[in-house]
């Protein structure tokens, strides 16, 4: 796997950029409290600001930087897989900002891969789409038996939202970023290093589906994000856990660690606190979101690639990689080394 980032912003600079705007106080506050320092940023609001762009230029724009980042990213991972672009049966991309026929997808003949590799275009699934996408991509190279690509990438910073602000929408500016991350996906082999995605559960709570929205409007993407979205994560994310480990004999002590999504300071309080997550794995959520934000799609495998790239799973060792979302949705997937 590799992930691809836009250059990083202050976020105490955007503070202050935007300090005389209506509830700019609220904003300044917000990113105080955060415990985000920068922010992956395509759209850099310092030099250019695209809040009062329409909804055509977001979405160029977003594309634009999104092909730029995805192109990094699986070019990179080809190279770590010692797999050649024209090996590819499919390639499969994720993203919730990003919209366009063809988009991330034209991505494959751009990079060399053949005329007759598959495309499955994914999304919009907001903060979660990387676990159904591991999902699909693994039930699809079993079946084909060819080794297959899942891009996720996100640009939110095409989409940041014009004021007034209240402290929900100064939330949502300051939260998401920008990535893209892209990972190979091959038919297992003795003696090939990597990891083996094993199962995945998932579940949704309807009844709380209105506490994490997005939609598209005239300014682009805009994101409804409740305040009490950690407590509601947190009271569902014990059931696919559960479920998981369980179907496949497994405690939670059999888990060398936990891929856990970015997705904010409180909410990742609240869901290590309630799914027992140890104090490592939710250091390196910390550390993926202080630099970079939360990545959307991409986010949980920013955190996933810092794990295994400082604590790789040994040979038969378990990981979990836990994203969560619009619906209010929760996924768990278990990979082993």
């Amino acid at each position: 796997m590799a992930t691809a980032a836009p250059h990083l912003v202050k976020m105490r600079d955007v503070a202050d950029h935007l300090a005389d705007d209506p509830a700019g106080e609220d904003i300044a506050h917000i990113i105080g409290v955060s415990a985000i320092e920068s922010k992956a940023m395509a759209i850099d609001p310092l030099v250019e600001d695209p809040r009062f762009w329409g909804a055509g230029e977001r979405y160029r724009r977003a594309l634009e930087a999104g092909k730029e980042m995805g192109a990094r990213a699986i070019r990179e991972a080809l190279d770590e897989a010692g797999v050649a672009a024209g090996e590819i049966g499919m390639l499969a991309t994720v993203t919730t900002t990003v919209h366009s026929l063809p988009g991330l997808d034209g991505l494959a003949a751009d990079l060399g891969m053949r005329p007759d590799t598959e495309r499955m275009l994914l999304g919009p699934m907001g903060c979660y789409a990387a676990a159904p996408g591991l999902a699909a991509c693994r039930d699809w190279v079993r079946v084909h038996g060819r080794p297959a690509v899942l891009l996720c990438v996100d640009v939110f910073s095409a989409h940041l939202q014009p004021p007034p602000y209240d402290k929900e929408k100064a939330v949502v500016l300051t939260l998401f970023g920008d990535g893209a991350a892209a990972l190979v996906i091959r038919p297992g082999e003795e003696g090939v290093p990597g990891l083996d995605i094993l199962d995945s559960a998932m579940i949704t709570a309807p009844e709380h589906a209105d506490k994490l929205q997005v939609h598209t409007g005239d300014h682009g993407a805009g994101v409804r994000l409740a305040p009490t979205m950690p407590e509601v994560v947190a009271s569902a994310v014990g059931r696919p856990v559960e479920a998981l480990l369980g179907r496949n004999g497994l405690r939670h002590e059999d888990v060398h660690w936990w891929a856990l999504h970015p997705g904010g300071r409180r909410i990742i309080e609240r869901v290590a606190e309630e799914a027992r997550i140890p104090e490592p794995s939710v250091e390196a959520a910390r550390e993926v979101m202080r630099e970079y934000g939360n990545a959307v799609g991409p986010a949980v495998l920013m955190v996933l690639e810092r794990l295994q790239g400082t604590d790789p799973l040994p040979p038969g060792g378990y990981g979990v990689v836990l994203a969560f979302g619009p619906g209010a949705t929760v996924w768990a997937v278990l990979l082993r080394g």
